[in-house]
C-alpha cells in the first residue's frame, strides 16, 4: 500500500529571505570565536548559557552544502538513515514525523552575541527540504519560534540556564504535532491538567560550572498533567515520543536531571490525545542511540510495533554534525 504522509512544514520564518550571506557567515564566526574547552558558555546577556557542542553546530554554517565527510564529526550524512527510519516504519503502516530542536542560539543569537537579532543565523530550511523532498515528514521548530519572537511573542522558548527547550516550548510542539497529524485536542479525557507552577530550576549549564552558587536559580512556569490520580503518564499507547533528553525534560523528574515530572512532551501531548503516549528516551544520541533502544524495546515485546500507529522523533539538531555515533543500518526489531 502506498502511504501518503501528511506534512506541515512552515515556508520559513518572514524574515528567513531577507537573511545576507554576510550577516550568516558572520553569526557562525561569532559562534565558533565562542568556542572554548569546557562544554558551556555564558552569552552577552550573563543570564543566558549555551552548550558548547550547538556552538560547534552553527559554527559549521551551511552544512548541508559541505562535505559531510568534513563537517560531521561521524563523516556521515545522516538523510539516508532517516529515511530508512521513514520507510521501515511505513511497511507496518506507522506513521513518523521528525522534530529537530535548533540550537538555542539560532533562536537567541542576540543572548550569545549583542551584535545580532533573531533571523541573522543560517536558516536551516533548505537540509529540512531535503528531506521533504525524500517524503519525509518535518516539522519546522525554527521557523515557528523566530516567527513568535518576530511578532513581539515574549514567551521563552528555551531555558536560560539549561541545554533543552522550556515548558512553553514543550507544549506549543505537542500541539503542532497534533496540527501535523491534522487533529485536535480532545475536550475532555482521563488525562488532565492541574494548576499552573511555578518552579526553580538549577540548569545543566550551570549545574556542577564556575557559575553555579553565583546567581539565581531560574524561574519556570509549567502546567503539570494528571492521569489516573498520579503526576505525569507512564503507560503505554498508540503513539511513540522517541528521542533524546529533549524527550525527557520536565517529565523523568529533579532526581533524575530533568527538573521536574508531569510537564514533558510526552505528557502535553497525551493530554491533548486524551490517551497515553509510550516514551523511549536516551541521554545519548537521538539520531542513533534512541533507534537501537526502540530496536531493543520491540525485539523484547513482540507485536509492539503492531500496536504502533505515530512516532514522534525529537532531537537536537546539532546531531546533524555532531554525533559521533557511527550510523549504521538498525532494523525496527529481531
Amino acid at each position: 500500500m502506498k502511504r501518503v504522509f501528511l506534512v506541515f512544514l512552515s515556508l520559513g520564518w518572514a524574515g528567513v529571505s531577507a537573511v545576507s550571506e554576510e550577516r550568516g557567515s558572520e553569526f557562525a564566526k561569532a559562534a565558533e570565536a565562542r568556542i572554548e574547552e569546557k562544554s558551556n558558555i555564558r552569552g552577552d546577556d550573563p543570564e543566558w548559557f549555551f552548550l558548547t557542542k550547538e556552538l560547534r553546530h552553527v559554527a559549521t554554517g551551511k552544512f548541508w552544502e559541505k562535505s559531510w565527510e568534513e563537517v560531521a564529526k561521524n563523516g556521515t550524512d545522516p538523510v539516508p538513515s532517516i529515511v530508512e527510519f521513514a520507510n521501515q516504519l511505513a511497511s507496518q503502516d506507522v506513521r513518523l514525523v521528525v522534530v529537530p530542536v535548533p540550537p538555542k542560539a539560532v533562536i537567541y543569537p542576540d543572548k550569545l552575541d549583542s551584535g545580532f537579532k533573531p533571523g541573522d543565523a543560517y536558516s536551516t530550511l533548505p537540509f529540512l527540504e531535503r528531506l521533504l523532498e525524500e517524503g519525509v515528514n518535518v516539522i519546522d521548530l525554527e521557523s515557528e519560534f523566530l516567527t513568535a519572537r518576530d511578532e513581539g511573542d515574549d514567551v521563552l522558548w528555551y531555558c536560560k540556564q539549561d541545554a533543552h527547550f522550556s515548558p512553553a516550548a514543550i507544549e506549543r510542539i505537542a500541539d503542532l504535532i497534533l496540527r501535523n497529524q491534522g487533529r485536535e485536542a480532545v475536550e475532555e479525557s482521563s488525562i488532565t491538567h492541574g494548576e499552573t507552577e511555578e518552579i526553580t530550576i538549577i540548569g545543566d549549564q550551570i549545574a556542577g560550572s564556575e557559575w553555579e552558587g553565583r546567581g539565581a536559580p531560574e524561574k519556570l512556569s509549567i502546567r503539570p498533567v494528571f492521569y489516573e490520580g498520579k503526576r505525569g503518564v507512564d503507560a503505554e499507547g498508540s503513539t511513540l515520543v522517541l528521542g533524546d533528553s529533549h524527550s525527557l525534560v520536565f517529565h523523568q523528574g529533579r532526581e533524575n536531571g530533568m527538573h521536574c515530572t508531569g510537564a514533558g512532551l510526552v505528557d502535553q501531548l497525551s493530554q491533548r490525545l486524551g490517551s497515553p503516549v509510550s516514551l523511549i528516551g536516551v541521554r545519548g544520541s537521538g539520531l542513533v542511540q534512541a533507534r537501537k533502544q526502540a530496536f531493543f524495546h520491540a525485539s523484547e515485546n513482540p507485536g509492539f510495533w503492531a500496536n504502533m500507529k505515530l512516532v514522534v522523533w525529537i532531537f537536537s539538531a546539532r546531531e546533524f554534525t555532531q554525533s559521533r555515533d557511527r550510523i549504521v543500518p538498525i532494523p525496527l526489531e529481531r
